[in-house]
């Protein structure tokens, strides 16, 4: 059927139809509205109910939820926090040793530094004996050899003076 024919019969259709004919089936139209809106309300009041459940329960576990993060957060911080000064006081510690270190070091090194100064002291002192006392014996033993040599030209001039009349 083609298109033109198709809206003729359909005007010849609603020609034919009466007045009475359109308004009882507009009532039952509206009658079956009425029926469906009133059997689709208390499904559709079932399904409200349902979703407030439902929001009421997500509410209650986004909350759960929540407080168990927030509380899992702060346990963290607190422990974060001990141990941040756990190791404050581990580091303090640390360097009051190093320091007590440093001064028994620092300590020693002045000992140390007085006894080098004492030992120049009495190497100086030792150099000083010895150059004196070799000094002292340079000067005997020239003076022994002297003697001796002044005694060994005596004997030489004694010799000649018997050897050569």
């Amino acid at each position: 059927m083609d298109k033109e024919t198709k809206e003729y019969l359909d005007r010849k259709f609603i020609g034919l139809v009466s007045k009475d004919d359109i308004e009882k089936l507009r009532q039952e139209t509206k009658a079956n509205f009425r029926q469906l809106k009133e059997e689709i309300n208390p499904i559709r009041e079932e399904i409200r109910e349902e979703l407030q459940k439902l929001r009421g329960e997500t509410q209650s576990a986004l909350d759960q939820s929540r407080q168990v993060i927030e509380s899992s957060l702060q346990r963290v911080r607190e422990e974060g926090e001990v141990h941040v000064i756990h190791s404050r006081d581990e580091t303090r510690a640390d360097i009051d040793r190093v320091g007590e270190g440093m001064e028994g070091i620092k300590a020693q090194v002045k000992q140390m530094a007085e006894e080098v100064t004492a030992l120049n002291g009495k190497i100086a002192e030792g150099f000083k004996e010895v150059k004196e006392e070799l000094g002292s014996m340079l000067k005997f033993s020239y003076a022994d050899l002297e003697k001796k040599i002044n005694g060994l030209e005596a004997r030489i001039k004694a010799l000649e003076k018997m050897v050569f009349p």
